[in-house]
């Protein structure tokens, strides 16, 4: 198969999961990235994503609204922020208890990523209460 095959393969949404499987697998980084992009990419594929060695594959793996929480929670510590800051943008309907969970452990930091914060602020998922606490403790996020 050739690079561009599997590029269109995994970027689409109909796409077999057979073939979601083997591209998964594929020696190109950006190709398992599309495919824990994929919200057809099924959750056994992304619990194996979420481990990938490229940090910027977690990072697709962790926006993709299919990623089960208990993977999306694994991912909170993370040692690459991107992850964390891609995290924020998912706006799944269980993201909420998650997204709180991510805000306490970037509020630990001793320099957390303003712009994880940021992108917490703007997800519609966020308990108000927590908007409220950033509000307070990042001035910089009022308009």
């Amino acid at each position: 198969m050739t690079l561009e095959e599997k590029m269109k393969l995994s970027q689409n949404y109909n796409t077999s999961v057979d073939t979601l499987r083997v591209l998964s697998k594929a020696e190109e980084a950006w190709i398992r990235a599309y495919i824990a992009e994929n919200p057809s990419t099924p959750d056994d594929i992304l619990r194996d994503l979420a481990k990938d060695t490229k940090s910027w594959v977690r990072a697709y793996t962790a926006q993709n609204s299919n990623t089960p929480d208990d993977v999306l929670k694994d991912l909170i510590p993370d040692i690459n922020y991107s992850i964390r800051y891609s995290m924020s943008k998912n706006t799944k309907d269980s993201i909420s208890p998650i997204l709180v969970m991510l805000f306490e452990y970037e509020n630990s930091l001793k320099i957390p990523h303003i712009f994880t914060i940021l992108n917490l602020y703007e997800n519609s998922k966020l308990p108000y209460i927590v908007k409220v606490v950033i509000e307070t403790l990042y001035k910089e996020v009022q308009k």
